[in-house]
């Protein structure tokens, strides 16, 4: 063999040597040294490789708010959806209030999402100090259980479980929106008694 290979701080340097000897004593002036074809030098490398994977992989796992910062809750529009929030959380600041509202629980470290209108935003978790402690997108998603009728630049909306019925949803011809959200307000009123 004449050629030897180090890598040195992510570089590559290859050298011509003379005799095998000259060769091994090379490679022990550094830490980091692979002979070229050899068989040894990749399995090293492989090892440290998988050790560097592990450790990024502790880090990440260990680490809640870089975990945090990468979620996706989903929660479906006019639905509220229970979710855990780090130790020590005292405010909950959203991005966009007219896509989602946020209700942080007194006891449990808890918050309850509502779903209020279509899209993304984010929410950031602060703690009594004002420092940042977790932050999470929200996308709010439409019911699976919607028919949706097209006709023209008029929609109307459906609630079909079983039944297909009105149901007020945003998007909806203003005028058919209307009708149904004074069906339901008159709806409501009528065991109560209030007009």
């Amino acid at each position: 063999m004449d050629h030897v290979c180090v890598v040195r701080n992510g570089e590559t340097m290859s050298f011509k040597t003379m005799s095998f000897k000259t060769m091994h004593f090379k490679t022990m002036r550094f830490k980091a040294s692979c002979i070229a074809g050899s068989r040894a030098g990749s399995l090293g490398a492989r090892a440290i490789n998988r050790l560097a994977l592990i450790a990024i992989l502790m880090i990440y796992w260990y680490s809640f708010p870089l975990r945090a910062k990468e979620e996706t809750l989903v929660v479906t529009i006019d639905q509220a959806r229970v979710v855990n929030v780090p130790a020590g959380t005292e405010a909950l600041v959203v991005g966009n209030a007219a896509i989602a509202d946020l209700t942080l629980l007194k006891q449990g470290g808890a918050m309850v999402i509502t779903g209020k209108g279509f899209g993304e935003t984010n929410f950031v978790a602060l703690d009594a100090a004002g420092t940042h402690v977790a932050e999470w997108m929200i996308r709010v998603v439409g019911g699976k259980n919607a028919l949706v009728v097209q006709r023209g630049l008029e929609r109307q909306s459906y609630s079909c479980a079983p039944q297909c019925l009105p149901t007020a949803k945003l998007g909806n011809d203003p005028k058919y929106f209307g009708e149904v959200v004074g069906q339901v307000k008159d709806h409501n009123a009528q065991p109560t008694g209030l007009q």
